[in-house]
């Protein structure tokens, strides 16, 4: 999507109080930025565990003062104050590596599943009427039986992670139904663009792949690179975040978010080298405990936010990552 079409979207937020979790991480600071320049008043929640990819550089030059809190989303003496105030609550907060949930299981949990529970008992706790927009993954459908793949598809996630981000996204969708909460949740798939986690890290293959093109090293794609996928630019994804928080229809719904482009991996990493003019492609084995937890192609059904949010990807993959790629050759001493 073009700047002017975020920008249009984000304007309607102007002057309203937002809450972001999350919000120094990848997807969260780029919503934080968008809802800063539209002139919301901004706050951020970030816990800022090492392994999680918050930055604070992420919203450096803000169009306006955001708000930082440095804290869990399970501390309500932290939290409560601003969910008391809140006219919008986008929680992003969370852990997303599959490799690491499947050595610590018991701490992802904890993570994604009780600190979501007691936010969202300290929304009740205060009384908030905030809207909130849960951030859900496409992880949790597992190896899908059909594509594309719609909410409608059977749960059957292949690793802890897939399940505790359920477990966060249900409990937000039970307060819906059981305590009036304005909640809805966005299963996303696939988010790269400018402040992606590209440090050595387990949490998702495209910053893998941008940090290798950047530093002109080979790009390791597992087994022959076949499997397919659709990758959504942040813009995009934000876009979608608040149109969800502004749709009277999106509450008590799951909704995927995803792009009618698809590329195998293989593709994926070709393209990159080509947009960057750097690194290689090399196919590799695949190594055990990754192939343990892939889910072979996966394409979503993104129709239902179309109908109900309004929204579509407008951003090609080729141009999302020429604009990635830009970002962080002009910030890099930051991201390293």
């Amino acid at each position: 999507m073009t700047d002017a079409e975020l920008a249009a979207c984000a304007a309607r937020f102007a002057g309203r109080r937002c809450l972001v979790t999350g919000g120094l991480g990848f997807i969260g600071s780029n919503l934080a930025l968008a809802l800063s320049a539209a002139g919301a008043r901004v706050s951020v929640v970030d816990a800022l565990i090492p392994s999680h990819g918050g930055n604070p550089h992420n919203v450096a030059g803000a169009a306006a003062p955001i708000d930082l809190v440095i804290a869990d989303i399970a501390d309500a003496a932290q939290v409560g104050p601003l969910l008391r105030d809140a006219d919008y609550v986008f929680n992003l907060a969370g852990q997303i590596s599959h490799l690491d949930s499947m050595e610590d299981p018991l701490n992802d949990f904890d993570l994604n599943a009780r600190a979501h529970l007691s936010f969202l008992e300290t929304l009740r706790a205060v009384g908030s009427r905030a809207v909130v927009v849960y951030s859900s993954t496409r992880q949790l459908y597992g190896r899908p039986r059909y594509l594309p793949v719609d909410e409608e598809h059977p749960v059957q996630a292949v690793d802890v992670n897939g399940i505790s981000q359920y477990a966060g996204e249900q409990f937000h969708l039970l307060y819906a139904r059981a305590y009036g909460l304005r909640a809805c949740s966005l299963r996303l798939t696939n988010v790269y663009g400018p402040r992606i986690r590209i440090s050595p890290s387990r949490q998702g293959v495209l910053g893998v792949f941008l940090r290798r093109v950047l530093d002109d090293q080979a790009i390791t794609v597992y087994g022959d690179g076949a499997q397919v996928r659709d990758f959504l630019y942040v813009d995009d994804a934000v876009e979608a975040l608040l149109r969800a928080a502004l749709a009277d229809g999106a509450v008590g719904h799951v909704f995927n978010v995803g792009h009618h482009e698809t590329l195998s991996l293989r593709e994926t990493a070709e393209e990159m080298v080509r947009v960057a003019g750097s690194g290689r492609v090399e196919l590799v084995p695949w190594p055990s405990e990754r192939a343990a937890i892939d889910i072979g192609d996966f394409v979503s059904d993104f129709g239902a936010a179309q109908r109900v949010l309004g929204w579509q990807p407008r951003t090609a993959f080729a141009a999302g990552m020429r604009r990635t790629v830009d970002f962080f050759r002009a910030h890099r001493e930051w991201y390293r």
